[in-house]
């Protein structure tokens, strides 16, 4: 029975994947069709390599998965009422998890995966990478069609072909969820808000339907990653709709003013009358913990440390520049000799030279193309995200895989520029 399941699921998903790569090949630009079958090839290569190793915390959801996925084949109606709440028995005794762990969520979702792939962890990674690829693909090509006078590669750059993203959202890595959700959510509210709703009852519906499933697990995977974003893309139709009905004018001012109030009202309630989880001081202890416990883990290596370090309200503000300016420059080139540090060294100077690039284009006036209310919904996004992380992660390794979530949307901003343009068709892309 589960080796029949196995097959006919598999070879559904296989089925899936080369109905959408033929559909995705035929709807691509002449440009963007040759980016296809390289960058799934690219993304393979990674998924192979970090499927080999799978890091402690993919071990861990592993483990989770396959205990549920044992308890759901020999009581499967026990099974999936257990599956709703926070503990997950096992040989060694009950696994304890609070409600809105991450681990155990990601780990239910392997759990899912599991009945297909009978249990092959090497298959569930695979999975998920090719998840995260159409996610990407879906984002490209969307922003190609939406935006034609920017820069064709930066989107392809940046979802599809940096190493540094790939390394990190590939095979069994929330990272791969978080990116690959969060692409997806905006692959489909952009057309909506420049094109509005797709024609067809039925398409629309499942829009909505696709939208607010990956909305809900990006929210449940990384929920200080998520509402920045999700908060933002409110926003961002609101002008929209404001600027088309005449409420706003179409210059740059205008709109960034009235993205930032938008913000500030949707903000506001969801603090105030928020749960625990997206409370202000909730969000002060979650960091000063991570602080805390990361410092201990990094003994001996190096990490980032702040001097007069207060887990307040106030003291963490203090330090926002400094962080932001750490995620983007630790490790830099020099600061350890071993192989991860000095490919980790390096990248960070390719980010430094491009950053520095894209501010003297502003300052020049060629900052690129992009509608300047996008542009403020995602440097706002990697600001907060550069933010949080950069105080919540002394360790340089942690620091390095969890700044992949905001990795590409960063690239894609620094490839707008006109500099930066002609340096991608020097290259051929």
């Amino acid at each position: 029975m589960r080796l029949a399941l196995a097959i006919l699921g598999n070879a559904l998903l296989v089925s899936v994947l080369l109905a959408w790569l033929r559909a995705a090949y035929r709807c691509a630009g002449p440009r963007l069709r040759r980016w296809l079958l390289p960058a799934l090839g690219w993304r393979l290569l990674f998924s192979a390599f970090g499927n080999m190793h799978p890091g402690p915390d993919a071990r861990l959801m592993l483990k989770v998965s396959h205990l549920l996925t044992a308890g759901f084949w020999a009581r499967p109606v026990a099974a999936l009422v257990q599956w709703q709440g926070s503990t997950v028995p096992g040989p060694d005794g009950i696994m304890h998890f609070y409600t809105w762990s991450n681990t155990l969520y990601f780990g239910k979702l392997l759990a899912v995966l599991e009945v297909l792939t009978a249990g092959r962890g090497w298959l569930l990674g695979l999975y998920l990478s090719l998840f995260c690829f159409v996610a990407c693909w879906s984002l490209v090509r969307v922003l190609r069609e939406i935006f034609p006078l920017a820069p064709a590669g930066a989107a392809g750059v940046a979802f599809l072909a940096w190493p540094g993203v790939l390394w990190w959202t590939t095979g069994l890595t929330k990272e791969t969820l978080v990116v690959g959700a969060g692409a997806g959510v905006v692959a489909l509210a952009l057309p909506l808000f420049c094109r509005g709703w797709p024609a067809g009852f039925w398409r629309s519906v499942g829009c909505v339907a696709l939208g607010l499933l990956l909305a809900w697990v990006l929210f449940r995977i990384r929920y200080f990653f998520a509402l920045p974003l999700l908060g933002g893309l409110l926003a961002l139709a609101a002008v929209r709709g404001a600027t088309q009905r005449g409420w706003l004018g179409a210059g740059a001012g205008p709109q960034v003013g009235g993205l930032l109030l938008v913000l500030v009202l949707l903000a506001a309630p969801v603090v105030l009358a928020g749960s625990q989880v997206v409370s202000g001081q909730f969000l002060v202890d979650e960091i000063g913990r991570n602080y805390a416990a990361g410092l201990r883990a990094s003994a001996g290596r190096p990490h980032l440390e702040y001097a007069d370090w207060q887990p307040t309200p106030a003291g963490l503000l203090r330090h926002v520049p400094q962080a932001v300016g750490q995620v983007l420059a630790r490790p830099w080139v020099g600061e350890s000799a071993r192989p991860q540090y000095l490919v980790a060294g390096l990248e960070n100077l390719a980010l430094l030279v491009l950053t520095g690039l894209a501010l003297l284009a502003a300052g020049r006036g060629r900052a690129g193309r992009l509608p300047v209310a996008l542009v403020a919904v995602l440097v706002l996004y990697c600001l907060l995200l550069a933010a949080f992380i950069g105080l919540s992660t002394p360790n340089l390794g942690t620091l390095s895989r969890y700044r992949a979530a905001l990795l590409p949307w960063l690239l894609l901003l620094l490839l707008q520029n006109d500099y930066a343009r002609r340096l991608l068709k020097k290259l051929g892309l």
